[in-house]
């Protein structure tokens, strides 16, 4: 399996259908700001998960697994917003380029 993290944005990662993917990214809940799958076509969600930090209120990380189920270049694309307040909030975004074989 393999891991991205917020260095790895805009890379491109190669993989073989069947592989798993990870994206971890930094996140606190508290605040409102959460990252959400903007675009993975060709790539299978399998999960969503958040790794809560050490103390109360403090923030942890975002981990979403994707599995390569098509082949051909696939983008995982990721943005960290409060989605009641749309579009504006946007802070950042991710994005990786996956290529399966």
């Amino acid at each position: 399996m393999t891991q991205l993290t917020e260095k790895d944005n805009g890379q491109t990662l190669e993989l073989s259908v069947g592989d798993t993917i990870t994206v971890r990214l930094s996140e606190n809940p508290t605040t409102g700001y959460r990252w959400a799958v903007v675009d993975a076509k060709g790539l299978e969600q399998v999960q969503s998960t958040f790794e809560k930090g050490k103390a109360v209120g403090a923030g942890g990380f975002r981990m979403f697994q994707f599995r390569a189920s098509q082949p051909g270049s696939h983008a995982i694309c990721l943005k960290h917003w409060r989605e009641w307040e749309g579009e504006i909030s946007a802070l950042t975004q991710f994005e990786a380029r996956i290529i399966v074989k």
